[in-house]
Parts: C-alpha cells; sequence; structure tokens
C-alpha cells in the first residue's frame, strides 16, 4: 500500500486555523476558474485569534485582509478575509485625558455615539472602527488627514507580530514605543519622510499617496504621530486593535479625488511601496500582483 500523499499547504493552513482560533472559520469552495484564489474568513472571539492568524498566514504565505477593503484582494495570493473583532467590543473615556475615549477597533459608529467623536460625519452606523480607520468607507478618495487628527493613538499588530501602541511622537509624546525591532524602524520611517520624493509630494495641493506619510510632517499646531501614519491604509499595514480618539473643534474633510499629474503619482506609488515594505516586507497583509504565495491549486 502507497504512503498517502500529502495534504496541499492550503489544507494545511485551514486545518491549523480552525484547531487554532477559538473563532467561526469559513472556506470557500474550490474553483477552477481562471485566476482564482483560495479565501477562507474568519470572525475572531478573542485578540489571540488573530495573532494565531498572522502567525499562519506569514508561515504559509496567505494575505490576512480586513473584511470589506478591496485592495488587498487585487493579488494573485490565497486571502484570508478576517472581520473586525465585534465581540465584546467596548468604549470608554480616559479619565487623565478630558475628551479622549478608548475604543475598541471592533465597535460601530452607531455604538460610540454618545463620545460625538464622529457627529456631524456622513458614517454607516454599522461601519466598525477599524474599518473607518482603514479608510473602507472611501476606498477611491484619498483620505484627509485632517479626519486622521481624530486619531490620537493606536494600539496595532504588526507584520512581524509586534504590538505596539503608535502615537504622537515629539517632545510631547507620552507614549513610548516598547519593542526595539519599531524603535530601528522609527528612523528609516523619517528618512522616507525627508527624502526628495516625499518633499515633492507634500507641496502638491493635496497629498498623492495612499499611505499618509506626511502624518510624519511637524507643523506648527500639530506633532508627528505614528497612529496617523497608518490612517486610511486599507488594511495593508497592520491589524488595529484599539484606537484612541479625540472630538475636534471643527468638521474634518473626509476626503477627495482630485486629479494627480502622472508624474507625482509615480513618485507617491513610489513612497507607498518603500512604506510598506519598511512595514510589512513579507507582505503578511497584501502584497503586489507579481508577487506569490499559496495559489488555488495549491
Amino acid at each position: 500500500m502507497g504512503r498517502r500523499p500529502p495534504a496541499p499547504p492550503w489544507d494545511l493552513f485551514c486545518a491549523r486555523l480552525v484547531r487554532t482560533c477559538s473563532g467561526s472559520v469559513r472556506v470557500a469552495a474550490p474553483s477552477n476558474a481562471q485566476g482564482a484564489v483560495a479565501q477562507a474568513w474568519l470572525e475572531p472571539v478573542r485578540h489571540a485569534d488573530v495573532a494565531h492568524a498572522r502567525a499562519l498566514c506569514q508561515e504559509y504565505g496567505v494575505t490576512l485582509a480586513l473584511a470589506g477593503c478591496t485592495g488587498s484582494a487585487l493579488c494573485e495570493r490565497a486571502t484570508l478575509w478576517v472581520t473586525p473583532l465585534t465581540y465584546g467590543a467596548t468604549f470608554s473615556p480616559v479619565i487623565e485625558q478630558a475628551g479622549l475615549w478608548r475604543v475598541d477597533a471592533g465597535c460601530t459608529i452607531a455604538q460610540v455615539q454618545e463620545t460625538g467623536v464622529f457627529e456631524g460625519l456622513a458614517l454607516a452606523p454599522e461601519l466598525t472602527l477599524a474599518q473607518w480607520f482603514a479608510g473602507v468607507c472611501a476606498p477611491h478618495q484619498r483620505v484627509s488627514l485632517e479626519a486622521a487628527r481624530i486619531v490620537e493613538r493606536a494600539e496595532v499588530l504588526l507584520a512581524d507580530g509586534t504590538l505596539e501602541v503608535l502615537g504622537p511622537f515629539g517632545a510631547n509624546a507620552q507614549t513610548p514605543l516598547r519593542s526595539l525591532a519599531l524603535q530601528r524602524l522609527v528612523p528609516k520611517l523619517f528618512e522616507l519622510a525627508s527624502s526628495e520624493a516625499a518633499q515633492r509630494c507634500a507641496h502638491a495641493s493635496s497629498w498623492p499617496a495612499l499611505f499618509r506619510l506626511d502624518a510624519l510632517f511637524a507643523c506648527a499646531t500639530q506633532e508627528p504621530n505614528l497612529a496617523q501614519l497608518l490612517f486610511g491604509h486599507q488594511g495593508r499595514l497592520g491589524w488595529v486593535q484599539t484606537l484612541w480618539l479625540r472630538r475636534l473643534d471643527t468638521l474634518p474633510a473626509q476626503g477627495h479625488t482630485g486629479c494627480v499629474l502622472p508624474d507625482l503619482q509615480l513618485l507617491a506609488s513610489q513612497l507607498d511601496q518603500e512604506l510598506k515594505h519598511l512595514l510589512d516586507p513579507l507582505g503578511v497583509f497584501g502584497v503586489d500582483a507579481h508577487a506569490k504565495g499559496l495559489e488555488s491549486d495549491s
């Protein structure tokens, strides 16, 4: 009797996902359609579910994508769609800082209505804070950095498995970076922000890139903020677990769809690629179309 052939990597990935995660896992039926990729969905019930999923995605070359985002689906790679953790999601005021709220990213806009943070903004009530922060509500718009000012800090699971609180990075910063990996990375982020390409983009009428590298520009009224760097990132730079939000005195603009000159768009795309490589070099949260991981016939 011959030895049983080894299971395909995708099947192994899904089996381990089911074993290690307490939340529900759904796997799409195999498809023979041209260009079809393997897909699965995870509804976590604890933060550890997402941490396990991230580790498995890194091991098997699967994209971990935020449910509701479209950008991560553009690559020819197996994808695990993860919904924000809504189970037990809560919010509370930060006693030490008036007007500041700590909000689990799985809370919906409707849940946090009493905070007044989103008063006057036209947002779907069922939208989670994770999806709002990722820019799901405006995937074809370049998000406004004014809207990002609502976010003071963010607790983020990074591509290497590091859980870090990102926030203001300047003389008045109150949240020091805990991980050595991020401490080493931050100078590279600021180096990219001071590059000629970034400075050319900064002089445009509006920021032309997807990722908000301009959040690292210091100005008279605002310190650089590492959390705002991820605002509108379409789920491609990390997994957001918690947000610290502040109500603004004036209603922020939500985004724009203005035309960007071709040469400037090329610079913006290059900046996005370099920033993506710094924060997610293995493409855990999505890769370009030419990069390959597990295929649908794996």
